[in-house]
């Protein structure tokens, strides 16, 4: 078959995790299929990394940031702002030349928040992988927020609602990243057929399995912070549940690693944080940190963090809302605790009993490995795509 994917960024470097489902499932998809990536970016590629040698071409075209610019076309316009800040009139023209002078059999639209580019794509080839419901997100930023900023969440979430429905109902096929927001999606459609799930997730190779640990490793804390959901967990983290961590341990230490730490340079001078930003190379964090914390507050889809983690052997603690959507069971793969008194208890347990740490890890590595690799779901999606382009009904 020949695929066409359209993304909002270039999925590389690995530095999100959309940019990590967006590449890998190409990685896996150009095994069997012919892929054509188009993208755009908001600045020129630095480095192309292995998608030009996975991709039969790879269009990009660059939409820099013009903040001022889209807010007042979402205030004036119907589209929400998070589909705004990706309109291009470049873009749209490279997609209809591309797609003048090749014949594709499905495009794979990532992010519904592309849904403007719709009304120049073959909505009976059309599948969105939608990655997250966005609007699910916005509405628990707006229940957190008050004044001009709620009303102005208010009216992103209705807007960005009936964007994402339509998406739904027009595609032919919706890509969940869980059975959770598989029934979410089915229920808006009153479409079994429309929806399916590929769940996120993890390089087996590159997250190889550590099982001993430095002795006075620390707790590790992965956030980019221009992503609301994770500012918000960063914060509730060094605000409320580190200072008791240290309390009760005081040689603790996290290592914050991710970017556009600005955003938080108030909290970030605290005793026992280390800040890494803009890190070429994650890998060597999971490898050397006692445990990953994921207190997460608001967000829809699935954590990739905790997937990498689990697979590289290191144990995690996270809310409710941050394993929301993985099958897995708080004190067999990780642990959950919701308050700030219960987090922090639960990483002191963790780094104070490392053989009940090393128990967790090695159940949490054997369920990635049974569910959650990468070559499984990519496998599982080039088998679907197959079958669609043969005129069955995979579903």
């Amino acid at each position: 078959m020949n695929i066409l994917i359209i993304s909002p960024f270039y999925p590389w470097p690995l530095t999100s995790g959309g940019k990590i489902r967006v590449f890998n499932l190409i990685k896996y998809l150009s095994r069997q299929h012919q892929v054509t990536l188009a993208c755009l970016t908001e600045a020129p590629v630095a480095d192309a990394g292995p998608l030009p040698a996975l991709c039969r071409e790879v269009v990009t075209v660059e939409r820099p940031s013009a903040m001022i610019r889209d807010l007042a076309a979402f205030l004036s316009g119907s589209l929400p702002f998070n589909a705004q800040k990706y309109r291009s009139a470049g873009f749209r023209s490279a997609l209809q030349r591309l797609l003048a002078r090749q014949a594709f059999d499905l495009v794979q639209l990532e992010f519904s928040f592309l849904w403007s580019y719709a009304d120049i794509l073959p909505l009976e080839k059309l599948v969105l992988d939608a990655h997250n419901i966005e609007a699910d997100i916005i509405r628990q930023l707006r229940q957190e927020s008050a004044g001009l900023r709620r009303a102005l969440y208010l009216l992103e979430e209705q807007k960005m609602r009936r964007l994402e429905e339509r998406a739904w109902r027009d595609c032919r096929l919706s890509l969940a990243v869980s059975e959770q927001e598989r029934q979410l999606i089915e229920a808006a459609t009153g479409d079994r057929a429309k929806v399916t799930t590929i769940p996120n997730g993890v390089d087996l190779e590159r997250f190889t399995f550590v099982s001993r640990r430095p002795v006075e490793a620390g707790v590790l804390l992965l956030a980019g912070l221009d992503y609301a959901p994770n500012l918000d967990s960063v914060r509730f983290f060094l605000e409320e549940i580190f200072p008791s961590l240290r309390q009760q341990l005081t040689t603790a230490t996290v290592d914050l690693v991710g970017r556009e730490f600005w955003r938080l340079d108030e909290y970030l001078k605290q005793t026992g944080v280390v800040r890494h930003e803009n890190v070429p190379e994650v890998l060597p964090f999971f490898q050397q940190a006692a445990l990953l914390a994921v207190p997460l507050r608001h967000g829809a889809g699935t954590r990739i963090k905790i997937l990498e983690a689990m697979a590289s052997g290191l144990p995690v603690v996270t809310t409710s809302k941050g394993c929301e959507g993985l099958e897995v069971a708080s004190g067999e793969h990780l642990l959950v605790a919701d308050t700030p008194q219960a987090f922090a208890a639960a990483c002191l347990q963790l780094l104070a009993e490392p053989r009940r740490a090393a128990d967790i890890a090695c159940r949490a590595r054997k369920l990635v490995e049974e569910r959650y690799s990468w070559e499984l779901q990519g496998e599982h999606l080039a088998n679907l795509y197959s079958e669609l382009s043969a005129g069955a009904n995979p579903l």
